[in-house]
């Protein structure tokens, strides 16, 4: 009798590990929700303006889910922060608006995500008949399904399944990019995560005018700071975050109005 319990036992082991963690669908359905911090998304308005997408079904507690977002990350800068030719989005299941964007802090997750309960994400789980987490599935713009489930969930292999569809690789507008010329130069940003303040230590060799812009990953401002007429010199800058809710974002360093250098920073009480 006890063998027969152990035979069952692997056999039931074996069912839930063979279940494939994927979509059956092969067309698309359209879905309109606001993500966790409001910003409106648009399945078929994505699909229509020619754009891949690419949506990451996940749950807050979920291991693998956490483990996996630096991957998924990677491959979010590779295409162009939701500036290229594909839009990431993340689907979650069963959990709030203020889970999700603390879900987004610890585990600094830079694309956007739907919450299950208050966005609608357990509407769209329900919809793309998700039976297990993380699924990653790629929508066309001709709003086919050609990658049901993309596995395993490396950095290396999402960016060539996405290659391999014929997704171009593009610039992310806002990854850390350092162009300024010998009239300034940035050191440093730090520190990140960040409570109440974040550090800017730069130089300039000439009189310069500095402004300071911080932008979420949807480009939108949260903060600005102008530094006019500067001398030349080593400079140290203090920004007060205590106003800046829990989150990722980018923090660009513009020199008499041109764009030099840009970095990403978290913030986190």
């Amino acid at each position: 009798m006890h063998n027969k319990f152990k035979i069952l036992f692997i056999a039931l082991l074996l069912s839930i590990f063979s279940i494939k963690a994927q979509t059956p669908l092969t067309v698309a359905p359209n879905f309109n929700v606001l993500d966790a911090r409001g910003n409106y998304h648009d399945l078929y308005g994505y699909l229509d303006g020619g754009k891949y997408v690419l949506l990451d079904f996940f749950y807050n507690e979920c291991l693998v889910c956490q483990t996996h977002v630096p991957e998924v990350n990677e491959a979010f800068f590779t295409f162009g922060c939701n500036y290229g030719d594909v839009i990431f989005l993340g689907i979650n299941m069963d959990n709030t608006d203020g889970e999700v964007v603390a879900f987004e802090s610890e585990y600094e997750v830079w694309y956007p995500n739907v919450s299950g309960i208050d966005g609608g994400g357990n509407a769209i789980v329900s919809l793309f008949q998700i039976p297990a987490f993380p699924t990653l599935v790629l929508i066309a713009p001709n709003r086919s399904i050609p990658l049901q489930d993309i596995w395993p969930l490396t950095a290396v292999n999402i960016i060539d399944e996405l290659l391999n569809i014929g997704i171009d690789s593009a610039a992310c507008p806002f990854a850390a990019i350092n162009k300024f010329d010998n009239n300034s130069s940035v050191y440093n940003i730090y520190p990140s995560p960040a409570k109440e303040y974040i550090h800017l230590d730069f130089s300039t060799t000439a009189i310069s005018d500095v402004k300071v812009v911080m932008t979420d990953f949807t480009g939108r401002i949260i903060l600005e700071e102008n530094y006019n007429a500067l001398n030349s010199g080593n400079h140290h800058k203090n920004i007060n975050m205590d106003n800046i809710a829990d989150g990722m974002y980018f923090i660009s360093i513009y020199k008499n109005g041109l764009k030099g250098y840009s970095q990403k920073i978290v913030k986190r009480n």
